[in-house]
Protein backbone atom coordinates (compact mmCIF):
# COMPACT_ATOMS: atom_id res chain seq x y z
CA UNK A 1 0.00 0.00 0.00
CA UNK A 2 1.44 3.46 -1.11
CA UNK A 3 0.26 5.94 2.08
CA UNK A 4 1.27 8.94 -0.12
CA UNK A 5 -1.00 8.00 -3.09
CA UNK A 6 -4.17 6.62 -0.44
CA UNK A 7 -3.22 10.28 1.48
CA UNK A 8 -3.56 11.91 -1.97
CA UNK A 9 -6.87 10.75 -3.21
CA UNK A 10 -8.13 10.99 1.04
CA UNK A 11 -7.44 14.51 0.48
CA UNK A 12 -8.92 14.96 -3.20
CA UNK A 13 -12.81 13.98 -1.32
CA UNK A 14 -15.35 15.62 -0.22
CA UNK A 15 -16.12 16.13 3.09
CA UNK A 16 -19.41 13.65 2.96
CA UNK A 17 -17.47 11.60 0.95
CA UNK A 18 -14.71 11.52 4.08
CA UNK A 19 -17.27 10.86 6.26
CA UNK A 20 -18.58 8.04 4.44
CA UNK A 21 -15.37 6.83 4.07
CA UNK A 22 -14.33 7.08 7.54
CA UNK A 23 -17.58 5.63 8.41
CA UNK A 24 -17.40 2.51 6.31
CA UNK A 25 -13.60 2.22 8.12
CA UNK A 26 -14.55 2.23 11.88
CA UNK A 27 -17.57 -0.62 11.02
CA UNK A 28 -14.29 -2.46 8.97
CA UNK A 29 -12.51 -2.45 12.05
CA UNK A 30 -15.45 -3.82 14.52
CA UNK A 31 -15.37 -6.57 12.22
CA UNK A 32 -11.73 -7.09 12.61
CA UNK A 33 -12.09 -6.53 16.43
CA UNK A 34 -14.88 -9.39 16.28
CA UNK A 35 -11.60 -11.96 15.95
CA UNK A 36 -10.40 -10.78 19.47
CA UNK A 37 -13.07 -12.54 21.15
CA UNK A 38 -15.74 -15.17 21.07
CA UNK A 39 -19.31 -14.99 20.79
CA UNK A 40 -19.86 -16.60 23.67
CA UNK A 41 -17.24 -15.49 25.92
CA UNK A 42 -15.78 -18.86 26.73
CA UNK A 43 -12.38 -17.55 25.02
CA UNK A 44 -9.80 -15.51 26.14
CA UNK A 45 -9.99 -11.46 25.40
CA UNK A 46 -6.98 -9.76 23.63
CA UNK A 47 -7.17 -7.02 25.32
CA UNK A 48 -3.93 -5.15 24.25
CA UNK A 49 -5.86 -5.53 20.21
CA UNK A 50 -9.09 -4.80 21.35
CA UNK A 51 -7.62 -1.32 23.51
CA UNK A 52 -5.64 -0.41 20.06
CA UNK A 53 -9.39 -0.68 18.32
CA UNK A 54 -10.62 1.21 20.69
CA UNK A 55 -8.67 4.28 20.40
CA UNK A 56 -8.39 4.14 16.63
CA UNK A 57 -12.17 4.62 16.95
CA UNK A 58 -11.89 6.98 19.35
CA UNK A 59 -9.36 9.44 16.92
CA UNK A 60 -11.52 8.18 14.08
CA UNK A 61 -15.27 9.27 15.66
CA UNK A 62 -13.64 12.81 16.65
CA UNK A 63 -11.69 13.44 13.39
CA UNK A 64 -15.15 12.18 11.70
CA UNK A 65 -16.87 15.18 13.73
CA UNK A 66 -14.51 17.42 12.89
CA UNK A 67 -14.87 16.96 9.13
CA UNK A 68 -18.59 17.14 9.49
CA UNK A 69 -18.57 20.56 11.07
CA UNK A 70 -15.54 21.81 8.99
CA UNK A 71 -13.36 22.16 12.10
CA UNK A 72 -10.31 24.30 11.30
CA UNK A 73 -8.73 23.08 14.01
CA UNK A 74 -9.19 18.94 13.14
CA UNK A 75 -5.57 17.47 12.52
CA UNK A 76 -5.09 17.27 8.76
CA UNK A 77 -5.85 14.40 6.52
CA UNK A 78 -2.28 13.56 6.12
CA UNK A 79 -1.77 13.38 9.52
CA UNK A 80 -4.88 11.05 10.00
CA UNK A 81 -4.26 8.86 7.16
CA UNK A 82 -0.24 8.19 8.45
CA UNK A 83 -1.90 7.43 11.52
CA UNK A 84 -3.82 5.07 10.40
CA UNK A 85 -1.46 3.66 8.09
CA UNK A 86 2.15 3.82 9.39
CA UNK A 87 3.84 0.67 9.58
CA UNK A 88 3.82 -1.07 13.10
CA UNK A 89 5.98 -2.97 15.04
CA UNK A 90 2.86 -5.05 15.78
CA UNK A 91 2.52 -6.55 12.53
CA UNK A 92 -1.01 -8.33 13.60
CA UNK A 93 -2.37 -5.21 13.85
CA UNK A 94 -1.07 -3.58 11.08
CA UNK A 95 -2.32 -6.20 9.14
CA UNK A 96 -5.92 -5.81 10.82
CA UNK A 97 -5.63 -2.44 9.97
CA UNK A 98 -4.96 -2.87 5.90
CA UNK A 99 -7.57 -4.95 5.52
CA UNK A 100 -10.25 -2.98 6.99
CA UNK A 101 -8.68 -0.36 4.74
CA UNK A 102 -8.60 -2.28 1.71
CA UNK A 103 -12.15 -3.60 2.23
CA UNK A 104 -13.07 0.27 2.95
CA UNK A 105 -11.90 1.01 -0.79
CA UNK A 106 -13.86 -1.82 -2.44
CA UNK A 107 -17.12 -0.93 -0.50
CA UNK A 108 -16.70 3.06 -1.32
CA UNK A 109 -14.95 2.79 -4.15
Amino acid sequence: MNIDSEIRHFVDLSSIDKARFLSRFMYELTLEARNFYSPGGNQDIDANKLRFINEIQHRLTRFLEQVLIDDPARPTDESMLRLLLAPRSEKTIEALVHGAYTRTIQAVG
